[in-house]
């Protein structure tokens, strides 16, 4: 059975497609604006904004689902730390998402193409605090262990380092012979 939480699985997509937006964003404006792609390319950006978005507020919901076994482990305050900037993911992915699609037609749509690709190249500070807020739940504060079976979360306490589950492997043969 599957038991690994999921939202670090989804937030990782989620920064990965939100760092993805201001990238395509730029690309596409110029491409665009040097009359090598048509206007209707920029969809690409809207459809990339909207899937930051969805990702953004299933992350946000995974998190909470899997806040419950981390505060057995990690202070509150810690916890509440992170929650607040990734609470904050979901409402930038939807401002840029209305964003985009002011991008799609109209005179002014190469403007607003290219103040949406800034506007999301900025909104990568808030995404970049979340996630290093969320490394350090992990890393320094140990949130990663609240996942842990009894049964290897005693073993950690004891000291006792257990062979992997795919056996011991010699990374020390010489194939020169």
């Amino acid at each position: 059975m599957f038991d690994l939480p999921f939202h670090p699985i989804t937030v990782h997509f989620a920064i990965a497609v939100g760092f993805a937006v201001p990238v395509f964003g730029f690309g596409l404006w110029y491409a665009i604006k040097k009359n090598w792609v048509e206007d209707k390319g920029w969809r690409v950006v809207v459809g990339m904004a909207f899937l930051y978005t969805l990702l953004a507020i299933v992350t946000v919901q995974l998190g909470e689902v899997d806040e419950e076994k981390v505060e057995k482990i990690v202070a509150e305050d810690v916890i509440e730390h992170h929650e607040e900037a990734g609470e904050a993911i979901p409402w930038i992915a939807g401002i840029l998402f209305v964003g985009a699609l002011a991008g799609c037609r109209g005179k002014k749509a190469r403007k607003f193409q290219l103040i949406f690709s800034i506007v999301a190249t900025l909104a990568l500070i808030p995404l970049g605090n979340a996630g290093h807020t969320g490394g350090e739940l992990v890393y320094e504060y140990g949130a990663a262990n609240a996942h842990l079976s009894p049964e290897r979360w005693a073993e950690l306490k004891s000291g006792v380092k257990p062979a992997g589950e795919h056996g011991d492997h010699d990374h020390d043969h010489d194939d020169d012979d």
